[in-house]
């Protein structure tokens, strides 16, 4: 019986520790500016289906192009 018991709260120890994963750690600065950049160069890319031949021509380099 104590085996049982014994078992069930090991089992239930590593099952709730899976459970609940450690938290994902916060962006440093770089992240956080690479993030932006991308964010930015998508937001001005998408901004418009009529865009100017030199704005085609940077979104193509982008690899943002649709």
């Amino acid at each position: 019986m104590i085996d049982k018991l014994i078992i069930s709260a090991v089992l239930g120890v590593v099952w709730f520790n899976g459970l609940f994963p450690d938290p994902p750690q916060p962006l440093t600065g770089r992240q956080l500016q690479v993030k932006a950049k991308e964010a930015s160069k998508s937001a001005v890319c998408d901004k418009s289906k009529k865009q100017s031949k030199t704005l085609q021509q940077l979104c193509k380099r982008w690899g943002k192009d649709d």
